[in-house]
């Protein structure tokens, strides 16, 4: 569903760091700034109705509100996302952008020091010294100060604002209607009546926020919903076609052919480890968060690569 990622360590108000090791991450929206560094292997993102494959090493930008998926390419993908609110950044709300690669308009160094505070703000995040929260903040706006001065961006007015709002809430409801009702016969027109809209509109709307038409996202739920089956369950295959909503199983079949270019009973016979499933995965996700101390083991590796530079000016 649309939701902000919970993570189970501390965080400082308006600020979350996190490591995530992911599958894939269905359709989500949330109102933060996400800047999310990819570390070790390819990740698919989906945004804005484009896919984008980013390499390890690269960074990618979502601004508040803007709808956007991942999935792995080939192994898990792990990276580091930091999350800002913009209601603790003055400066930043109201302001958008439509670049998700930051580093197409930073210098070479600059990405340097970017990544280079970023793995610093997450170590003083974590063991949190004395007066680490004014280090933390005052880290954060340097770097929101260089990739807002930096990045082609707009600030909106109030009403282009509230728009958007509307709009993100609209998705979300869209999005938890075809979570609530993917395994059974599901319908756009049901949603339109749901909120006193036309047909038409809302499949113009529905194209336009997904990148997809409506029945295209609603395959793709069920796909998923049936992978999270496949391995977490000993169900049989017709069971899992039609649990997950599908009702012709040829359609079923060439879905795993499209995105594994195997049968479903293949996909069941590979080993477990390669199957797309984290330890917990759910319907819309499939990932793993980290403790402090496991974050701290990946902050080590990283800063073998990246040593801390002083400040300097953005």
């Amino acid at each position: 569903m649309a939701t902000l990622e919970i993570v189970q360590h501390p965080h400082l108000g308006g600020v979350h760091l996190f490591f995530n090791t992911l599958d894939h991450r269905s359709l989500h929206i949330h109102l933060d700034w996400e800047l999310v560094w990819v570390l070790d292997q390819p990740l698919l993102v989906s945004c804005g109705g484009q896919e984008h494959r980013v390499e390890p090493g690269e960074l990618v930008l979502f601004s508040p509100g803007q709808p956007h998926e991942f999935h792995k390419v080939e192994g898990s993908c792990t990276f580091l996302c930091l999350q800002l609110d913009p209601a603790a950044f003055p400066a930043a709300q109201r302001v958008y952008t439509e670049t998700i690669f930051p580093a197409a308009h930073l210098t070479e160094d600059e990405t340097t020091w970017l990544k280079t505070s970023l793995v610093a703000l997450f170590r003083r995040y974590l063991q949190r010294p004395p007066f680490y929260q004014l280090d933390c903040l005052g880290r954060v706006n340097q770097i929101l100060y260089l990739l807002l001065t930096r990045l082609p961006v707009r600030q909106v007015t109030e009403q282009e604002a509230a728009e958007r709002e509307r709009r993100s809430a609209r998705l979300m409801r869209l999005v938890a209607f075809v979570q609530e009702n993917f395994a059974h016969k599901i319908r756009l027109s049901d949603f339109a009546r749901q909120e006193r809209r036309s047909l038409s509109y809302l499949s113009h709307f529905a194209r336009e926020m997904l990148g997809h038409s409506f029945q295209e996202y609603v395959a793709t739920v069920r796909f998923h919903h049936a992978c999270h089956l496949m391995a977490t369950t000993n169900k049989g295959m017709l069971a899992v076609c039609m649990e997950s909503g599908f009702s012709d199983y040829r359609y079923f079949s060439r879905m795993f052919q499209t995105h594994f270019g195997m049968t479903p009973e293949a996909y069941r016979r590979r080993p477990k480890s390669s199957q797309a499933a984290q330890p917990h995965p759910t319907l819309d996700s499939a990932e793993r968060f980290y403790s402090p101390e496991g974050s701290l083991q990946l902050l080590d590796r990283l800063e073998q690569q990246y040593t801390e530079k002083g400040p300097r000016e953005a």
